[in-house]
């Protein structure tokens, strides 16, 4: 009997201690998340290329004068985008010296397709009366993103020549004596 009780006090002790002493577990743990904002994180700026640009002059397709129309299209690569002020009045022309912006007669201006994140514009002009080597200007800041990022200035070189200057012919007259 002594066997017994000494059994049962042991057994009285380790559940008494135990349950002071105990280490609670769960196997399965609820995990409750909540969205408190979408963060979206851009890190590069908006940007524009030149798709390609052609001149109406079929006889000689690299050169145009005043009389000719330019036509071109223009790429905007970026989502996100807030601000797009890309027009004729902030397209714009330098023959020769890119500093020197030419005033043109725009045709059109519009835009052809759009995605998500590209956005491609037509656009035509004529009456570009200097002489040199055609070049298309995009400012900086004419696109924003909601980041805040704006584009670069972007000088589009366009392998078209302008020539305005007529050829200049000297006719000499002379009689069959001169011969």
């Amino acid at each position: 009997m002594l066997k017994k009780f000494k059994i049962l006090i042991s057994l009285l002790v380790f559940f008494t201690f135990g349950f002071f002493f105990q280490t609670t577990s769960a196997k399965y743990v609820i995990d409750t998340t909540q969205i408190v904002a979408k963060i979206a994180i851009a890190r590069y700026k908006p940007d524009i290329e030149l798709i390609d640009i052609v001149s109406s002059n079929v006889a000689y397709p690299t050169y145009a004068n005043h009389t000719h129309r330019i036509t071109g299209h223009l790429k905007i690569k970026k989502k996100n985008l807030e601000q797009n002020n890309l027009s004729v009045d902030t397209l714009k022309i330098a023959v020769g010296d890119v500093n020197h912006i030419l005033p043109v007669t725009f045709h059109s201006f519009s835009l052809q397709y759009e995605t998500a994140t590209e956005k491609i514009y037509e656009f035509s002009f004529s009456n570009v009366t200097s002489n040199g080597a055609l070049s298309l200007l995009v400012p900086e800041g004419v696109l924003k993103t909601k980041a805040g990022l704006t584009n670069d200035k972007k000088t589009f070189s366009t392998n078209l020549m302008i020539d305005n200057i007529p050829p200049n012919f000297v006719f000499l007259e002379t009689t069959g004596q001169n011969r």
